[in-house]
């Protein structure tokens, strides 16, 4: 690998990574030394005499996982630790040898907060080298860079290389070579539990309107909720809707690339009944709100309690429950979530339901899979 190519792994990075910590959307930062996946790649001097390393014949041997291609070492990023002390580690070896004698470098950690590269260094937890540049660090992103830093080894690393390999000579500090290094963080989430919130839901308007109206023979029907669930507005009219309370939940937020995801359990149950039309109960209880991504969906329990029209009268039919059916599928592009109270409320609004396979069976009442159900609003404060 030629140092034009490093130049150009280096500006791939620096265009990723930003000058300073972002700041996380909770205010909380993930644990630290998550996985990660990079490289630093280090261009080794080359000097036919002096104090330098190469100056004194020492070579430096890339041991697997590390690999050295020409002059150019090339370190695996196996950890990134994007928040302050922002870090990286790698499971890379090197060996600095001299005719029979060597000292192993392992244990690799990049502290890019000091600008050092530390390690065990003939099985001593030393600090080996200065780095020589600044890192770019995009926190949220989980992004880390550095380039063209000027390797200078510490004293100590120094002293110790000159005593193992016998030197002749003190060695210089400088004149080791260059170093770029490009990671990123494996995506991941942070779990937050939820304090409270609300799932907002109409059902489906023309359902609720059908229900509770007076057309044709019948009297009109009710919607009655229950154990905690609320009615809010006339609900006979397109902006009535239903808030369940929540029972528990976490939010996870994503990060490094991950999506976040929220599952939201609600407390409460509501009731259609129409008996003049033969629907003796249709009810929906214990709501759980599911948003990842394309998997995002509404699972519930229900009982249809439907009897067949015969002339005036209603023919009997066994009530029918189901329990954790998978009501609705939920669609999350263009709905992005609005945060307030310093980042720890959260409000995914009007998101786009569609009715299931499932759903329609357990909902009874004719309407087909595919069928577009009112949108759902959540709410949710986080502990």
């Amino acid at each position: 690998m030629d140092r034009s190519r490093l130049t150009e792994t280096w500006r791939t990075a620096a265009l990723l990574a930003s000058a300073a910590l972002a700041s996380l959307a909770l205010g909380a930062g993930p644990a630290q030394a998550a996985s990660g996946q990079g490289s630093a790649e280090i261009r080794l001097a080359q000097h036919t005499q002096g104090r330098t390393l190469s100056g004194q014949g020492v070579k430096v041997v890339a041991v697997s996982p590390a690999a050295r291609q020409g002059r150019v070492l090339s370190l695996p990023i196996s950890s990134v630790d994007p928040l302050a002390p922002v870090a990286a580690g790698s499971d890379g070896r090197l060996r600095f040898k001299r005719g029979k004698r060597g000292v192993v470098l392992s244990a690799l950690r990049f502290d890019l907060t000091a600008g050092t590269l530390n390690g065990r260094l003939g099985g001593k937890e030393i600090t080996v080298f200065r780095l020589g540049a600044p890192a770019q660090v995009d926190a949220a992103a989980g992004r880390v860079a550095l380039g063209g830093g000027s390797l200078r080894l510490t004293a100590e690393a120094a002293t110790l290389l000159r005593q193992r390999l016998s030197l002749e000579r003190s060695l210089t500090r400088k004149g080791v070579g260059m170093i770029w290094l490009a990671a990123q963080a494996s995506p991941t989430r942070v779990s937050v539990p939820i304090a409270s919130g609300e799932t907002a839901w109409g059902v489906l308007d023309g359902w609720r309107k059908y229900v509770l109206g007076t057309q044709g023979p019948g009297s009109a029907g009710t919607i009655t909720t229950a154990e905690g669930a609320i009615a809010q507005g006339n609900l006979a009219d397109p902006s009535g809707y239903l808030a369940f309370p929540a029972a528990a939940g976490t939010f996870e937020q994503g990060l490094y690339g991950a999506s976040d995801r929220l599952v939201l359990r609600s407390r409460g149950s509501l009731t259609f009944a129409k008996p003049g039309h033969c629907i003796v109960e249709v009810k929906l209880a214990d709501l759980v709100v599911t948003l990842d991504g394309a998997a995002s969906s509404l699972t519930l329990d229900s009982v249809y309690d439907i009897d067949t029209p015969e002339g005036k009268a209603c023919s009997p039919r066994p009530a029918v429950a189901t329990a954790d059916v998978t009501f609705a599928s939920l669609n999350l592009d263009g709905v992005a979530p609005t945060y307030s109270a310093d980042g720890k409320a959260i409000t995914w609004s009007a998101i786009p339901a569609t009715l299931t396979a499932p759903g329609a069976a357990a909902f009874g009442t004719g309407y087909p899979e595919g069928e577009a159900l009112d949108p759902v609003t959540i709410t949710v404060s986080l502990g």
